[in-house]
């Protein structure tokens, strides 16, 4: 009887004969695994996504700190051009500054000079170096409508001068057809000072001074020359505006 009833329900439920119910359900087929692998796509697919977001923002990042340290280089650079240039200034102002002690050191005249009007004061340069960047080797003190007092150092110690007997100082000043006058003597150049190695020379007649515009140092036989025997190796500009104080 108990046989009969499981024959009718194997019936009744389209089982198989024959096949147990342990055995029974089916076992997943292709379609289960393909569902699997697309899960796994899927998984994959999200975290390339991602990756790749992480990696752009890496790049943005990378980006900006580039940026940032160009602008810091750009800056950097223009502080160092500004204290280079600084230094340069202070450095002449250092220079003009011993420069003016120097020439003040034991120069009444000269000390008298640095207070009074419509004063002029120009640097000396060697002719023949042809540059306005190295030491000058003198001043120039020239009081408009008073007197000039030219200053220079080692001028004995030079290089472009040989067997120096005299170092007589000249003013010329340009025609309005470019040419040249004829220089005009203003005397020669005596040490007043062994310890400085200071060459000083003072003109004071306003009249001849008015008619020159340059000044000029040669090198000539004992006693000085009534016109310039050898070539210029000093040389310095008078503007008419004062310049101090």
């Amino acid at each position: 009887m108990r046989s009969e009833n499981w024959r009718n329900c194997d019936r009744r439920c389209g089982r198989p004969k024959g096949i147990r119910t342990s055995s029974w359900w089916p076992t997943p087929g292709p379609g289960g695994k393909l569902q699997e692998l697309s899960r796994q796509r899927d998984t994959l697919n999200t975290q390339l996504q991602d990756a790749n977001q992480a990696y752009q923002n890496v790049r943005t990042e990378l980006a900006s700190l580039r940026a940032e340290r160009e602008r810091v280089l750009i800056r950097t650079t223009s502080l160092e051009a500004r204290i280079d240039e600084l230094t340069a200034i202070n450095r002449d102002q250092e220079r003009r500054l011993k420069d003016s002690e120097q020439y003040l050191a034991s120069d009444r005249d000269i000390r008298e000079l640095m207070g009074a009007r419509k004063l002029y004061i120009a640097d000396v340069f060697d002719v023949d170096s042809g540059s306005r960047t190295k030491k000058p080797l003198g001043r120039v003190f020239y009081t408009q409508g008073k007197s000039l007092i030219f200053c220079a150092f080692d001028l004995d110690h030079q290089r472009s001068v040989v067997n120096a007997n005299t170092f007589q100082v000249w003013g010329q000043k340009e025609t309005a057809q470019g040419e040249q006058a004829l220089p005009m003597n203003l005397g020669i150049l005596y040490m007043d000072n062994e310890s400085n190695r200071r060459w000083v020379m003072r003109f004071d007649d306003p009249k001849q001074l008015a008619q020159i515009d340059a000044v000029f140092v040669t090198v000539e036989p004992r006693g000085g020359s009534r016109k310039p025997t050898s070539k210029p190796f000093l040389y310095a500009l008078l503007r008419n505006e004062a310049n101090h104080p």
